[in-house]
């Protein structure tokens, strides 16, 4: 396989090329970025001699306004899937404009709009009795009884992520890979609403409609703060949210969504919660490279562990697999939707700009 990359940053060599070298060390990676170069990719001079290359696949990996034009260019070359990291795009006229672009099938069946939350998938897995065999149980049981998403009372998502405490008592972020001090300055639009709300919509999504939801998505945010814990002001385009919640429905199913990135030293949960309306709860956790999976029932609890990195999962999943027969679309429009609301809630928040 012949895999391109546009953009090499941080998370091309965190996550993808330690991915593909695991998964797939005979593909032949490509890449341009007009900055930097890396070990293990065959650089090209331009972005057009990038795509005029019978390229199999190409991940858009670049600064997210920069999502778009690229992906028009792509567009007009040969290339059958183009993988957009997340966001997809990052601006309500961007948002309008790809939408546009997606009402042709032609268009829509080559683009798939990436979020590697996408394959936390363990929970509608075990739910539809198809849970994967890399999940390893940790207790025993009996069979997990099926449900539907008219079985489902609620879901609550959140990514709370632990963070560093400098010399003046102010939180600071750490790598999301290595857990390193993250010295950049977060401001608008990469708050914790488009950042990493992406990440917990696209996981609790694709299990509403894996369970027989709609594509109906309403929220609200409440408690926003910067990473000091003040409010963000109107008419403030500038300061970063640092923490958040959401609330609204997803496929009529009430939802609320945590999102903290300074949640605190050692602080740590990402995953989600769906309680059943009888009574069951599931539970998907994550924390470095693994991952568990908790039936609760009667006060019964049946666990299973998932080990490796979550992008493994999820290249596996998508850049190397067969494109699936229905195609990507429905994933895209969904992500879109997703980034177009969350969008939404910043113009709320902050005003319109």
């Amino acid at each position: 396989m012949k895999i391109g990359f546009v953009g090499l940053g941080a998370v091309v060599q965190t996550a993808y090329l330690p991915a593909l070298a695991a998964l797939a060390e005979d593909a032949e990676i490509w890449g341009f970025d007009p900055v930097q170069t890396l070990p293990g990719v065959i650089q090209a001079q331009s972005l057009e001699a990038l795509l005029a290359l019978p390229l199999d696949r190409l991940v858009i990996a670049t600064p997210s306004l920069l999502h778009l034009p690229v992906l028009e260019q792509a567009l007009a070359s040969s290339i059958p899937l183009i993988l957009v990291e997340k966001p997809v795009v990052a601006s309500l006229a961007q948002h309008d404009r790809l939408r546009a672009l997606l009402a042709d099938p032609a268009v829509a069946g080559r683009v798939l709009a990436l979020d590697h939350w996408m394959a936390r998938s363990a929970v509608q897995q075990l739910l539809c009795g198809e849970l994967d065999a890399g999940w390893q149980p940790l207790t025993d049981g009996a069979r997990v009884r099926p449900a539907t998403i008219l079985d489902v009372a609620e879901v609550e998502g959140f990514l709370l992520e632990p963070c560093g405490i400098d010399a003046q008592g102010h939180p600071f972020a750490l790598n999301f890979a290595t857990g390193e001090p993250d010295k950049r300055i977060f401001h608008h639009p990469d708050g914790v609403i488009l950042d990493i709300g992406t990440h917990v919509l696209a996981m609790i999504r694709e299990l509403l409609v894996a369970l027989g939801g709609d594509d109906s998505l309403h929220l609200a945010a409440e408690g926003v703060s910067d990473r000091l814990g003040n409010p963000i002001e109107r008419g403030d385009l500038s300061t970063a949210e640092g923490r958040a919640c959401l609330r609204g429905e997803a496929a009529g199913v009430p939802l609320t969504l945590w999102l903290d990135k300074y949640a605190g030293p050692g602080v740590e949960k990402k995953g989600l919660s769906l309680l059943l309306k009888d009574g069951r709860r599931l539970e998907l956790l994550r924390s470095g490279n693994q991952a568990w999976l908790h039936h609760h029932e009667n006060g019964l609890v049946q666990s299973w562990q998932l080990e490796g990195p979550l992008y493994r999962h999820c290249i596996a999943q998508t850049l190397l697999a067969p494109v699936p027969v229905a195609g990507w679309g429905g994933a895209t429009a969904r992500r879109l939707r997703e980034v177009g609301l969350l969008l939404g809630l910043q113009q709320d928040l902050r005003g319109p700009h």
